[in-house]
């Protein structure tokens, strides 16, 4: 009888756990969704001025879109200031400014100037608390320095560099083709230096294969195939051929050359990135173990979306390499 009232309470707050987790998510997708929307809004009015919004509420597009900089480094998202400034003004931001920013009046800069010490402030990497109104913001967004925010912390292994040898796959008919130049690609290796330079020298990454191909099964699977038995490489990134298309295939012929899958970590980065980009649930990207103990992880095609994906995967890299 013991037992099973031990077993019943363990499954009840198993329950519980499982029920506050969901809840945590479902509450950061709402967070998520009142930002999408506040930067939609600000999209639609731009006949109102950054200036009148600084003087009226002590923020503006520019400091949302450093808030939101300040994020992705906060949570190790690989995002430079210009493409925030995109995100947060759907357009670059010189093109906005040229377009629709007029030339502010003396009694506006008066009024801005009057009442800076009431414009916002951000402390990148620390949570705002309740009383942060009493407090009077929370550091100083505007006219920062954005590059200056601190980097999100690497996960110590607790051992030497763990080296990693990448080949990195692009699968695209058109890139393939030459109709455009690869920049997926390149994006994963950026990632991967820009890590290594400041892991402290917890990764050591070095690139021993890289290839372009088409969206063919085979021609992937046998690229796979070969990388992996080679020995030559402990992981082996692909971009590329995720989504939900006829010619997405890189999945299948990633699931060829796997020997032990490692779905999680495809979880993972579809949910953590979905936050930023609702479109990246549509992934069907995989990951797994081959064989000879090569890590293999599908990212998606576009360079935005493999920074994001790298993001989530980085900080645990060091450790996952050391596991097969």
């Amino acid at each position: 009888a013991q037992v099973t009232i031990l077993s019943q309470t363990l499954s009840c707050r198993r329950a519980v756990l499982v029920a506050a987790t969901g809840m945590a998510a479902l509450t950061l997708q709402a967070e998520a969704y009142a930002f999408r929307q506040l930067v939609e809004h600000l999209q639609w009015r731009t006949d109102v001025q950054n200036i009148d919004l600084m003087n009226l509420a002590g923020f503006c597009r520019n400091c949302l879109s450093k808030w939101y900089h300040a994020g992705t480094k906060v949570y190790g998202l690989p995002l430079e200031y210009d493409a925030a400034c995109e995100r947060v003004y759907g357009e670059p931001y010189p093109q906005w400014k040229k377009r629709h920013q007029g030339k502010a009046s003396e009694e506006q800069m008066n009024v801005f100037q009057a009442s800076q010490a009431k414009h916002a402030r951000t402390d990148p990497g620390l949570p705002v608390a309740p009383s942060i109104a009493a407090q009077g913001g929370h550091s100083n967004v505007c006219g920062m320095d954005c590059d200056g925010v601190a980097a999100p912390e690497v996960l110590e292994t607790g051992g030497p560099a763990i080296r990693a040898r990448v080949a990195v796959l692009t699968a695209s008919d058109r890139a393939s083709s030459g109709a455009y130049a690869d920049e997926s690609g390149p994006a994963i290796t950026a990632a991967l230096e820009a890590f290594a330079a400041r892991s402290g020298g917890t990764l050591a990454p070095s690139f021993t294969r890289k290839a372009v191909v088409p969206d063919d099964e085979e021609g992937i699977y046998n690229v796979l195939k070969e990388w992996s038995d080679s020995c030559e490489n402990n992981l082996i990134i692909t971009t590329g051929g995720t989504g939900l298309g006829p010619r997405d295939v890189t999945p299948e012929a990633t699931r060829r050359v796997l020997a032990r899958p490692a779905e999680t970590l495809a979880r993972a980065m579809a949910w953590q990135t979905s936050l930023v980009e609702p479109h990246s649930i549509l992934s069907r990207g995989v990951c797994g173990v081959t064989e000879t103990g090569a890590l293999i992880v599908n990212l998606p095609g576009h360079p935005s979306a493999v920074k994001q994906c790298l993001s989530v995967l980085l900080p645990v890299l060091p450790r996952a390499l050391q596991m097969p």
